[in-house]
């Protein structure tokens, strides 16, 4: 593991944990209130608290990936895939 970043890799991946970690804590939330067959108050429960160990692991995944890249590729289809499962499941239903 590279633990002697530049600068720029830095503000990258402190870039892809504030703003991918967020996007995709908020999509994994998003998609447990459309997809779990429950209300949508315990849907919102379910979301933000399950959410919490998926944004630690985005953050975790972000931090220990190889490049930045990897880290907001893995990271931005991870959410575009939640947020687009959520989409597809509200309009199918």
């Amino acid at each position: 593991m590279k633990y002697n970043w530049t600068t720029a890799e830095a503000w990258g991946k402190t870039a892809a944990v504030l703003l991918l970690g967020a996007a995709v804590y908020v999509a994994f939330c998003v998609f447990c209130v459309v997809v779990l067959p429950v209300g949508t108050d315990v849907g919102i429960a379910a979301g933000v608290l399950g959410g919490f160990p998926v944004w630690v692991g985005a953050v975790y995944y972000a931090v220990l990936a190889r490049t930045v890249a990897r880290a907001w590729g893995v990271l931005g289809g991870a959410a575009l895939f939640l947020a687009g499962s959520a989409l597809f499941a509200e309009l199918v239903a």
